[in-house]
């Protein structure tokens, strides 16, 4: 059986200069990732304030637009269209 891994990702209201958004990937739980979109939904209904408090040390009182429960395959294909743009 192949385990998912799913991350709690913050995308920033507002898009920087060169059009792109600023994302936020939780390193959560301890080992880095949850096993379930449930499983990190449940988490980021039941904990806002670490989410929160996370958030204001990397963006200050930016407001966030929306947080989403990714699995980690299409994050890495984001993240690799993203640096194919930057190229």
């Amino acid at each position: 059986m192949i385990v998912e891994a799913w991350f709690a990702v913050a995308v920033m209201v507002g898009v920087s200069s060169d059009g792109m958004q600023d994302l936020l990937v939780f390193r959560q739980p301890k080992h880095g990732h949850f096993h379930s979109s449930i499983e990190c939904q449940t988490f980021v209904n039941e904990n806002p304030l670490p989410l929160i408090q996370t958030m204001v040390k990397f963006y200050g009182q930016r407001p966030v637009e929306r947080i989403l429960c990714v699995r980690e395959d299409r994050l890495k294909n984001f993240i690799n269209e993203q640096k194919s743009v930057d190229s």
